[in-house]
């Protein structure tokens, strides 16, 4: 399993399917911050004086995540903050469901409304990109991965 998860050809494929859903996530959110930021405060999770802040930041992090995961630039940077980011996303997802919240995510869409399937479908996809982020994360130096298996055969 651990020479599938390190197959630089897997590892690209991962990226790129990241790089882009991170991307196609925030060109929306990059050209219309105050619906973002309406989208956030549905919510009720953060405080009100945070969420300004969040609708600007919180685009262009997705933005130059997806970027930099595409590219190559700062691998284990890169999923580390794809995955302390999507960590977020789970939480505000899973705590407005909890709560009986009839929101969108603001993920790809700033629609006011969405239905509790959804925000299932939502938490789902966050949490297989998640484990996408993980395995980027703990298995991009491939490098690494064959010296290790190399030396394992050895003995």
């Amino acid at each position: 399993m651990t020479n599938f998860l390190t197959n630089k050809y897997f590892q690209i494929s991962l990226r790129i399917i990241l790089g882009v859903i991170f991307i196609y996530a925030s060109v929306g959110k990059l050209f219309r911050p105050e619906d973002f930021a309406k989208a956030i405060l549905r919510y009720e999770f953060l405080p009100v004086y945070f969420v300004n802040i969040m609708a600007i930041v919180m685009p262009w992090v997705e933005f130059f995540t997806g970027v930099l995961l595409i590219t190559g630039i700062f691998k284990k940077a890169s999923s580390l903050l794809a995955g302390i980011s999507l960590i977020v996303f789970l939480t505000a997802l899973i705590s407005a469901f909890a709560r009986g919240l009839d929101i969108s995510c603001g993920c790809f869409s700033l629609e006011e409304t969405s239905t509790k399937g959804d925000i299932i479908y939502r938490i789902v996809q966050d949490v297989f990109m998640l484990a996408g982020a993980v395995i980027v994360y703990k298995f991009s130096d491939t490098k690494k991965a064959q010296e290790t298996v190399t030396a394992e055969e050895i003995n």
